[in-house]
């Protein structure tokens, strides 16, 4: 009995410090975009948009998703590391130095004046980011992640700092890659002044076969991944131009923060705490029915709100010359209100060993996503970001059903916790829609406050009204579990 509640107060431990370090620095780091947002123009964020598209596809290819696998697997030797961490990090300082010699070509072959020095300047943070990866993975597994929270705080703030003085000196673009660097190495240098981990002779190569097995299946579901997300911003560049790439980044930037806080904490944590309970049926089952009813109840009246305000809340946040961003944010945000309920399965699946259902989910959003972005007219970023968002929905049932299957689950056991939830969403968001409409030339900044009241008062009445039962047997729940860790 000690045992197990020594284990429950482990995970609680180490969900409280990952919710630091990502929700910590997440917003330190939003906070510091907006400075940057203030500072630059457009076409300095669509610049280094461009450089994070290529270095991300990069970094994807170069970790070859080893990071999920150590973490996943059930028992891990140091000899283990070896193969992985040397294949990685050679291909990185490979792909690296590619990078900065074809840096030219690439600027003349994507016509993107003054991409090359950017890239040169960017390549050096691939290496040192593949090297941090491992020593991060071996933290999560052993669910350290006291001091990826502080580490995550100290390089965020002092990066963006740095970024911000570049900024305000007029480096333009290059300041955001500055900042990318700096981040990187010290990230780097803080994980391996403290390592889990030291490069040794020995390796194993049963288990690199073993774990290779595994990280193909998570290389390519990110790659896929990142085909998906990414292919937007090659079609904003050539039909748009750079300066419109960077409206669409600022647009998108709050989704991608929302997702990253309401999710990535709960995600490492899930992928190492639920793969340690994954043959109890039972227990894993009722975790993923607590997880989605906390998705819809928490994370999807967030992204509705925002989509629902998001004219007042862009023009609060960035500025009049961000003009456009909130046609990219509402779209975004609908989908996002789905995603937060959808996420919780990639983590099931995989802690279940079943990294394949997500390529293969993947795969047919793929299908689905980058042929109606190409194939379906639009007349503005505002426009594609709206067929972007809603062709990811055909994915969406296909997703729950493999889910609920896996898990032997029920429709009806899935959809009862959460159907009064979505009820008072749909019910706030009209309510925001009619208060709108009946204050027309209302100050934006009062408007704000004002939609999110009559938002905010309308969800929890309708909570209370058709959720009430769901509600505080969940809220019993986590005050249980919180007494018993």
């Amino acid at each position: 009995m000690n045992v197990v509640r020594g284990k429950q107060h482990q995970v609680v431990v180490a969900l409280f410090w990952s919710l630091a370090q990502n929700w910590g620095g997440r917003a330190l780091s939003f906070v510091l975009f907006l400075v940057l947002a203030r500072l630059l123009d457009p076409a300095d964020f669509g610049l280094a948009a461009l450089v994070a598209f290529i270095l991300l596809l990069l970094s994807s290819i170069a970790e070859f998703g080893f990071g999920d696998a150590l973490i996943q697997r059930r028992t891990l030797e140091p000899a283990d590391v070896t193969l992985p961490f040397f294949c990685s990090f050679a291909a990185s300082a490979l792909l690296a130095a590619l990078i900065a010699l074809l840096a030219t070509h690439i600027e003349h072959w994507l016509d993107v004046k003054g991409l090359a020095p950017l890239l040169t300047a960017a390549s050096l943070s691939l290496p040192i980011g593949t090297a941090t990866l491992f020593q991060e993975a071996l933290y999560k597994r052993q669910m350290d992640f006291r001091v990826l929270a502080v580490r995550t705080m100290v390089a965020t703030a002092v990066s963006g700092v740095v970024g911000i003085a570049c900024a305000y000196s007029g480096f333009g673009a290059l300041s955001l890659v500055i900042q990318v660097v700096v981040q990187s190495a010290i990230s780097g240098l803080w994980l391996w002044s403290q390592p889990r981990w030291l490069p040794m002779r020995g390796y194993d190569l049963t288990s690199f076969r073993e774990l290779s097995s595994y990280s193909i299946h998570v290389m390519l579901n990110r790659l896929l991944d990142f085909a998906i997300v990414r292919t937007i911003d090659m079609i904003i560049l050539s039909l748009y131009g750079v300066a419109a790439l960077g409206i669409y980044t600022v647009g998108a930037r709050v989704y991608i923060i929302l997702m990253q806080l309401l999710t990535q904490a709960v995600m490492d944590v899930a992928l190492s705490a639920l793969s340690k309970i994954a043959h109890e049926r039972d227990r894993i089952a009722g975790a993923y029915l607590r997880s989605v009813s906390l998705g819809a109840l928490i994370g999807s009246p967030v992204f509705v709100l925002l989509a629902a305000i998001a004219p007042e809340f862009s023009l609060l946040l960035f500025g009049a010359k961000w003009s456009g961003s909130d046609a990219v944010m509402r779209p975004l945000m609908l989908i996002g209100a789905v995603q937060t309920v959808q996420f919780v399965n990639s983590a099931y699946f995989g802690a279940l060993g079943k990294p394949n259902y997500v390529f293969s989910l993947n795969i047919l959003k793929f299908c689905a996503v980058v042929p109606a972005m190409f194939l379906l007219p639009s007349r503005d970023i505002g426009q594609l970001a709206m067929i972007f968002a809603f062709a990811q929905l055909v994915v969406t049932p296909v997703t729950f059903a493999l889910a609920l299957r896996l898990l032997g689950l029920s429709w009806g056991q899935f959809l009862r916790p959460i159907a009064g939830c979505l009820c008072a969403i749909v019910l706030a968001y009209g309510a925001v829609v009619l208060c709108r409409e009946a204050t027309p030339g209302m100050n934006p900044y009062l408007r704000i406050g004002l939609l999110s009241s009559c938002f905010g008062a309308t969800y929890l009445t309708s909570i209370l009204l058709f959720w009430r039962k769901q509600l505080f047997s969940l809220i019993d729940f986590v005050v249980k579990r919180g007494a018993a860790a």
